[in-house]
């Protein structure tokens, strides 16, 4: 067996683990050193957790809709559409499978709602609808025109739609699943951002349409990420 040391793949490692344990401070050293030694693990999602389920298995796709309240959307007009567009990327991005969210919204269009979702899902052949409620979203200081900082509230549900075996559909169940099919609420879970965390920034420092769209991003990776399993390092609080 050739020893430890001799290894110069080996040693050079652990002369940088212990580099890092002199110039490290707390838990930093911890987080290092498992860095060095295992990578950057992946933090498993709330979704996950609760369900059991791994989005990036499934075949069948999940359609988002995103709804806010008036008095959010008279401020950023956009903020639905980026908010829907820009999860429906991430998740992608992951190996989620998503519903086009162009041909979500000409749905809607042509129905005028949601309803509980099973028509919607069985039109789509949808296995999970993901609904974001946002509550607060706004980037601005109150009282104080040169801050910026983001904060958005919100809720998250995910309803699972069941589909049953085509051997036990008969030609009138059939028919009635194509327009209609059960469905279950399994993820259910407020959100809350803050952005900067510790304090506001100066609009000297960044212009206010770069940070609203900084932050809308950040939004949507959060709520994404409540989804999938994830990088420590990807972590987005």
């Amino acid at each position: 067996m050739t020893p430890f040391f001799s290894n110069p793949s080996r040693r050079n490692l652990l002369l940088l683990t212990a580099a890092a344990l002199v110039v490290l401070p707390g838990c930093s050293l911890m987080v290092m050193a498992g860095k060095v030694f295992m990578g950057d693990p992946k933090v498993k999602s709330p979704f996950s957790s609760a369900t059991g389920q791994d989005l990036t298995e499934i075949e069948t796709p999940v359609a988002i809709i995103c709804e806010a309240p008036h008095r959010l959307v008279s401020r950023v007009p956009s903020l639905q559409i980026d908010i829907l567009d820009r999860v429906a990327r991430h998740l992608e991005t992951e190996g989620v499978r998503v519903v086009d969210p162009g041909d979500l919204a000409s749905w809607y269009d042509d129905h005028g709602e949601w309803g509980d979702f099973s028509e919607m899902a069985a039109h789509f052949d949808a296995g999970h609808v993901l609904k974001i409620e946002l509550r607060e979203f706004s980037y601005q200081v109150p009282e104080s025109e040169n801050l910026l900082q983001g904060r958005a509230e919100g809720h998250l549900t995910v309803v699972e739609v069941h589909t049953p075996p085509k051997s036990l559909l008969t030609a009138e169940s059939s028919a009635k699943a194509d327009n209609w099919l059960p469905t279950t609420t399994v993820f259910d879970r407020d959100f809350s951002l803050k952005f900067p965390t510790s304090y506001p920034i100066a609009r000297e420092t960044q212009s206010e349409d770069i940070f609203a769209q900084t932050f809308i991003d950040r939004v949507a990776v959060h709520i994404s990420q409540h989804l999938y399993d994830y990088k420590t390092s990807e972590s987005v609080n």
